[in-house]
């Protein structure tokens, strides 16, 4: 197993956030977590990636605990891929994606050709060679993720971290994402991803982590853990999921929150006696 998490505990000071989860995944495969804001996915992702010491527990990268692996070997490993990322200067995106090389060479060191070859390969691997010489700052939301992407690969990482990378893209861009995802899922990388949508782990996921309350609320394959009983028990409100096939026959499963008939709003929420969400 590539990715293992064993027990895994840790929060800010203040007690655990995450409370002993256990999850993994390997190469070739896509993990998504999934729950509401507060659940713990962030935090759970800060422990991974080392920024945040568990209290408990245990993490493992290709087999190694991560408490002992230097920053450096860290980087080497784990790659954590942002939302949206604006740098102060208007960098080249070949300037950007060689920045995934700086785990590789020391401070007073400068890029060398490899790294530039490192760069290249990388921006072909998310089809965006052609953006190689443009201002990374003057790229749309959707080019700019891909180039996050391409610098993660650059970095020689083999687990990416990504933390609701679809949220800021709009819909035909979050489509095009998730084929990257997949993309490089078949390319055997491992990807851990979190989503507020509870269709991605269906069309794109090997495997889901369901949160609630910083605990695991269900771990396996999507089929198996987005469930309406499971999706009801995390958010609070009933939902129907519903699988169906597209004009080309693929499978997609679709998640429809229920709204009471009664005009009580959605089932759960308010009208069936729920709890009515909280936000971060």
């Amino acid at each position: 197993m590539l990715l293992e998490l064993q027990d895994v505990r840790g929060g800010y000071g203040g007690g655990d956030i995450v409370k002993g989860v256990s999850c993994g995944a390997d190469a070739g495969e896509v993990l998504c977590l999934v729950g509401p804001n507060g659940c713990g996915k962030t935090t759970l992702f800060r422990l991974m990636l080392g920024s945040l010491p568990a209290s408990g527990g245990c993490i493992r990268i290709d087999g190694q605990d991560t408490r002992d692996l230097s920053p450096r070997e860290m980087a080497n490993r784990i790659a954590y891929i942002p939302q949206y990322h604006t740098p102060v200067f208007a960098y080249t995106v070949l300037d950007v994606v060689m920045m995934g090389r700086a785990s590789h060479f020391s401070a007073f060191e400068t890029p060398k050709a490899v790294d530039r070859e490192a760069a290249f390969a990388a921006l072909e691997k998310v089809n965006a060679l052609d953006l190689a010489n443009k201002k990374y700052t003057a790229l749309s939301g959707g080019q700019r993720q891909l180039i996050l992407i391409a610098r993660a690969i650059c970095q020689s990482a083999q687990v990416f971290v990504m933390d609701e990378p679809a949220a800021n893209l709009d819909y035909a861009n979050q489509q095009l994402l998730m084929e990257v995802v997949g993309d490089l899922a078949a390319k055997g990388y491992c990807i851990v991803m979190s989503t507020h949508s509870p269709e991605q782990p269906a069309s794109v996921g090997s495997k889901v982590l369901l949160m609630k309350e910083g605990r695991v609320a269900g771990f396996g394959p999507p089929r198996q853990v987005i469930t309406p009983e499971n999706m009801e028990a995390v958010y609070g409100i009933e939902m129907d999921v519903v699988t169906i096939r597209d004009r080309y026959g693929t499978e997609r499963t679709i998640c429809l929150p229920v709204k009471d008939p009664a005009g009580g709003g959605m089932a759960g929420a308010s009208g069936k006696g729920g709890k009515a969400p909280e936000g971060e």
